[in-house]
């Protein structure tokens, strides 16, 4: 008996001998075998797409197929391909699947699929396909995991028959991983973005060329209290101010594909009544062609920013007014912002010169690195800043005093951002400051007692001259005492009190010298003054009181009259021009002799300053010696050669030619220093002697010797 297969290899060998085609009893005949039996075969290699028919009026003609053979293209497809027979050998089998599932060809070829690595079975579920009465095709997406890593393939499942009339399984496989991953991927990403967009605090919405709104997420119907469906009735620009609205219709009249984006702020009006400023992004939202669908707006809420800016506004304009120098300090020390007091301080014209210069250029003795400040907690936020008393040098290098305050700056996370100085010109203080303290230092030494009294009459300062003058005062109980418990010590001042405050009221000053008993009994005479001191506008600061304690100076003036009366008397019996001044070249005796020589009489000359203009006008050639004791050694050698010094004393010659009726007189002056007791000089005494007739005698005397 023929085989099944090899009965089908004659029928194919014979339409490739009649490629135009056989009928059924055409083959009969030619093969010579039962008509029904060549139907069966026909039947099945038409199945099997090795055959195929086509019907010429009543009859079938069968010829050879013109198909690739599926085990041809098996090396050729993208997809990897299993084929199992029906007893479940694995008769087929690709590269490609084999590459898919790291699977070896010759070792599964021949196999039971049974076989194959479980994860495959898991995947494929063959069993299922075998036994189900499913369409001859099957499609289905299948995960297959192994490891740690999963991919997906689309999975076809084909009813096929053999050449030999078997049945069996075709599996086309295609890995859709990166399809499926994109298309899960996009899944979440839509999901994502409808959730972003609906629960994003950014403003959302889309519009066409006249403003009416299209779409709108939940965070624009809840900044203007709609539903989604009462957005879809309004305009955007219902909710701008006119400036805002024609800023946005002309940035749309700009957009273009090449440049489809256009940034604005702008104030939104709120059903509130109240406004809030947006920045605000247009999107032009275009087809294929470049046609304008409508734009796209997302608005982000920058109000926060905007009263901030405002606010640094006002702070940097305030900083840039300030009439206080200041700048900004980096945390390494170098200046980054500095405002016009600043620069006038310095003597610079503008902020280019000063940014970036270290501020030890400006304050030579600061150390105003972070290491130091930190190191010092200097930058801790509760405290007000540093202070420095440093001295600096303009640009003109004029020499300035600065009281320069550091602190610094931090920022929400209360860490330091940088360094801010103020600076304040404080040489005027300064020298004001040394000035009192060398006016308080000389009054703290004067020998001259000095006080300061309140308007209420209350002691606040004494030198200590002053408490050394008033002695009898308990030391330590005048200040802040009263001045009229002070002066109770002293009987002879304190009964003067109504006339001392009757003439300040008057005359705003008050002079007197009072004379009392000191605490041994001895005389004691002060010379006290009181003035009031008033501000600019009149108001009464305080009254100062001058003290002096004149005893040793009176005593002395005392006894100085007594010994100029006793000189003016000897003076006066002298037969000589005589002459006495006083240390201060005033005239205190003037003899008979003098007022001869010079036509004046002592009343006019005592007390006069003007004896060297006298005796100059009368006599031009008498010399004066009273006026040489001032001079150095060298200065009298040298300007006036003809005086001599004898001990203490001057002695010269002159010829005065208007004497004697115009014959000329020679005479001889002596001047000498007058002293106290104690050696102290107290005046000058000159004499004038007529030495013409000693003279001519010497004369006479040493001509006859000569004869």
């Amino acid at each position: 008996m023929v085989e099944d297969g090899e009965f089908l290899n004659r029928i194919r060998g014979l339409l490739k001998i009649y490629p135009r085609g056989l009928t059924i009893s055409e083959i009969s005949q030619r093969l010579k075998c039962n008509r029904n039996s060549v139907a069966k075969y026909l039947e099945i290699l038409q199945i099997s797409g090795t055959v195929e028919m086509q019907q010429m009026g009543a009859a079938k003609v069968f010829y050879l197929s013109q198909r690739v053979p599926i085990s041809s293209l098996l090396g050729f497809t993208k997809e990897g391909i299993l084929v199992i027979s029906s007893d479940g050998r694995i008769i087929q089998v690709n590269e490609r699947f084999c590459r898919m599932f790291d699977q070896d060809v010759t070792t599964i070829t021949g196999t039971s699929y049974l076989m194959l690595p479980q994860e495959i079975l898991r995947a494929f579920h063959f069993d299922t396909y075998f036994d189900s009465d499913l369409e001859t095709e099957h499609t289905a997406v299948v995960t297959f995991t192994k490891y740690d890593w999963r991919r997906f393939f689309k999975v076809k499942y084909i009813k096929t028959v053999f050449d030999d009339g078997r049945s069996g399984l075709t599996i086309i496989v295609e890995d859709v991983t990166l399809e499926t991953e994109m298309e899960e991927r996009l899944r979440i990403s839509e999901a994502r973005y409808r959730g972003i967009v609906e629960d994003q605090t950014e403003l959302i919405c889309r519009y066409n060329r006249d403003g009416v709104i299209s779409f709108a997420n939940g965070a624009f119907c809840r900044l203007f209290q709609m539903n989604h469906t009462e957005a879809l009735q309004h305009s955007l620009f219902e909710f701008m101010h006119p400036d805002a609205s024609r800023q946005i219709k002309e940035g749309m009249q700009s957009c273009s594909p090449l440049s489809p984006v256009f940034q604005s702020e702008f104030e939104f009006k709120l059903p509130s009544g109240r406004s809030r400023w947006y920045h605000w992004v247009s999107r032009m939202l275009a087809d294929d062609n470049g046609g304008i669908l409508e734009y796209q707006g997302v608005g982000r809420d920058i109000t926060e920013r905007k009263n901030a800016e405002r606010e640094l506004l006002i702070k940097s304009h305030a900083m840039d007014s300030s009439i206080v120098p200041i700048a900004l300090l980096s945390m390494e020390g170098s200046i980054t912002y500095v405002n016009r007091a600043f620069l006038e301080l310095w003597g610079y014209h503008s902020p280019d010169e000063v940014i970036g210069l270290p501020f030890k250029h400006f304050a030579k003795d600061i150390d105003v690195s972070s290491a130091s400040f930190l190191s010092q907690n200097l930058l801790h936020e509760d405290r007000s800043g540093y202070v420095y008393e440093v001295d600096g040098v303009r640009r003109d290098g004029s020499q300035i005093n600065l009281s320069v305050t550091i602190s610094g700056v931090t920022g929400p996370d209360r860490n330091p951002i940088c360094l801010i100085a103020y600076l304040y010109d404080v040489t005027h203080w300064v020298r004001m400051v040394r000035e009192l303290e060398i006016k308080d230092t000389a009054i703290a030494h004067s020998y001259e007692g000095m006080a300061i009294i309140t308007p209420d009459d209350v002691v606040m300062y004494a030198n200590p001259s002053f408490k050394r003058i008033f002695s009898r005062v308990p030391d330590g109980t005048m200040v802040g005492r009263s001045i009229e418990w002070s002066l109770s010590y002293y009987p002879q001042i304190i009964s003067s009190i109504p006339d001392i405050r009757a003439a300040l009221n008057e005359k705003g000053n008050f002079t007197r010298v009072f004379s009392d008993t000191g605490e041994d009994g001895s005389s004691l005479v002060i010379q006290v003054h009181l003035s009031r001191v008033f501000d600019k506008t009149g108001v009464h600061l305080c009254t100062l009181i001058s003290a002096l304690d004149i005893t040793s100076q009176r005593t002395m003036e005392e006894s100085l009259a007594l010994m100029v009366e006793q000189l003016e008397g000897t003076v006066d019996q002298m037969g000589d021009p005589t002459f006495i001044i006083s240390r201060d070249r005033m005239v205190v005796a003037w003899n008979e002799a003098m007022e001869i020589l010079t036509g004046l009489n002592k009343h006019e000359m005592i007390g006069s300053l003007k004896y060297q203009e006298v005796i100059r006008n009368s006599n031009p050639s008498l010399p004066i010696l009273v006026d040489l004791f001032d001079l150095s050694p060298k200065e009298l050698i040298q300007i006036y050669p003809q005086v001599s010094r004898v001990g203490n004393s001057f002695y010269t010659e002159a010829f005065v030619p208007g004497f004697h009726e115009g014959k000329g007189t020679y005479v001889w002056a002596k001047a000498s220093p007058i002293t106290d007791t104690s050696g102290r000089v107290i005046g000058y005494i000159q004499t004038i002697k007529d030495m013409t007739n000693w003279k001519r005698a010497v004369e006479s005397v040493v001509g006859k010797t000569v004869g």
